[in-house]
């Protein structure tokens, strides 16, 4: 009993300090995944496997320039998903719009420019550049997708989702 007690206690421990090595590492980057834009403050900075999804909600002001930035995972294509959402009767939060989908019927043919002029494909872009002309809460969703090559290993990593600002 005492040694399953103590297994337990060093697996608990591993798994803080890798959440935590994660977290460290997703601030270390953000900096410079985020420029000219101002980190907030707030990241999530979860550790993921393929097949994975993570999601979140966030309210963003109007009025203000904000960059999402998914990093991390770097060898998985990841499915970002931005949606503004509102709350109905009772508190559910449902869908109003999509604003942004990195994948899908057409990302291949199209082309976004970002705030320093650079023309990207939208397929498989890990950022998104905005600024809302009104107050609201969004629904941002990563899936992990799974490796074809894996060999059978699922593989886990680190996942940021920064959000950054200016006026």
């Amino acid at each position: 009993m005492k040694k399953l007690l103590i297994i337990s206690l060093v697996c608990l421990l591993c798994q803080m300090s890798a959440k935590a090595q994660c977290r460290e590492y997703i601030e270390a980057i953000a900096e410079s995944e985020l420029d000219p834009y101002v980190l907030d403050g707030n990241f999530e900075s979860p550790i993921v496997s393929e097949g994975d999804a993570v999601e979140f909600y966030r309210t963003f002001m109007a009025g203000l320039n904000y960059k999402i930035d998914v990093c991390g995972m770097d060898m998985f294509f990841k499915e970002i998903t931005i949606s503004e959402v509102e709350k109905k009767d009772g508190g559910k939060r449902v869908v109003r719009n999509v604003l942004f989908k990195n994948f899908g019927k057409n990302t291949e043919d199209q082309i976004v420019t970002t705030s320093d002029g650079t023309s990207l494909p939208l397929n498989g872009l890990n950022f998104y550049e905005f600024t809302p002309d009104h107050t609201m809460e969004l629904l941002i969703k990563v899936k992990i997708v799974p490796f074809d090559g894996g060999g059978g290993l699922k593989l886990e990593g680190c996942l940021g989702i920064l959000v950054g600002f200016s006026n």
